[in-house]
């Protein structure tokens, strides 16, 4: 398994124009970090400015990293408006270009409002899966992997694997996050994604003195990886407060130690 660090590691100060994502990236090569994931928002930023999705490929060939993915925020799919829903799924579409020209072949997504899928399923679901055919469709003509990541904190991912089992697709896939499943299903939910995982995401939050994180036991998601034989990018993400860059630093040593 490689690391990888998302830029929403960074995102207080790259949303704050503080940072921007050449500089993250070279924090990422400076730290040992392999692979990085880029957040759409953070690339929308970068492009406003002048800047190109080339010169942040070769940017992150030069330091040695690879692009993992790009993280897109289709929050949408589980709207109630139809016209919103397919904004969102055109949303997703562009993405697949600039994933390409990335040089990658993995796109992560969401599965629109997961909070509100877990409290209306069955009601909400038919929207999802409508959305996520017409993603796939694109995606499958492409030769690119959709990651459906289970988001946002606090939440059951189950609706997550019943869409992928459902579709039985391979460029369809899961991003299983460790921190955003509710604590009390947290490790036998997160087992259960690890069979249909392509991209990994270990939130990272507070640590103790020994460097270990204190919501989240690591040598147990460590022997969940290893048991499913997951040999791709695991992908941290810092969301603590404090100092980003000492969050990472310390998030990276945590799962050098355990990877």
């Amino acid at each position: 398994m490689k690391i990888c660090c998302t830029s929403f590691s960074f995102n207080r100060s790259i949303s704050s124009g503080q940072r921007g994502l050449e500089e993250y990236l070279q924090i990422c090569q400076t730290l040992g970090i392999e692979g990085v994931e880029f957040w759409d928002e953070h690339l929308e930023m970068h492009l406003e400015k002048g800047g190109t999705i080339r010169n942040l490929r070769e940017k992150a060939q030069d330091l040695g990293l690879t692009v993992v993915t790009i993280a897109v925020n289709n929050h949408d799919f589980t709207s109630l408006d139809p016209n919103v829903r397919e904004k969102d799924v055109a949303r997703v579409f562009p993405w697949m270009d600039s994933i390409e020209e990335m040089g990658s072949k993995i796109l992560r997504i969401l599965p629109g409002d997961l909070i509100a899928l877990n409290k209306d399923e069955e009601a909400l679901y038919p929207f999802v899966k409508s959305c996520l055919e017409k993603c796939l469709r694109e995606a499958e003509q492409r030769n690119i992997c959709l990651a459906v990541e289970n988001c946002p904190r606090g939440t059951d991912p189950k609706v997550v694997l019943r869409l992928v089992e459902e579709f039985d697709s391979p460029y369809l896939k899961i991003c299983p996050d460790i921190g955003n499943i509710r604590e009390d299903i947290r490790y036998h939910s997160f087992q259960s994604l690890l069979p249909y995982a392509v991209h990994v995401h270990a939130k990272t939050y507070q640590f103790d003195s020994q460097g270990e994180e204190i919501t989240i036991d690591y040598s147990k998601v460590r022997e969940m990886l290893r048991q499913a034989h997951f040999n791709r990018y695991v992908c941290l993400e810092f969301e603590g407060e404090g100092d980003e860059r000492e969050g990472v630093e310390k998030s990276v040593v945590l799962l050098k130690k355990y990877l």
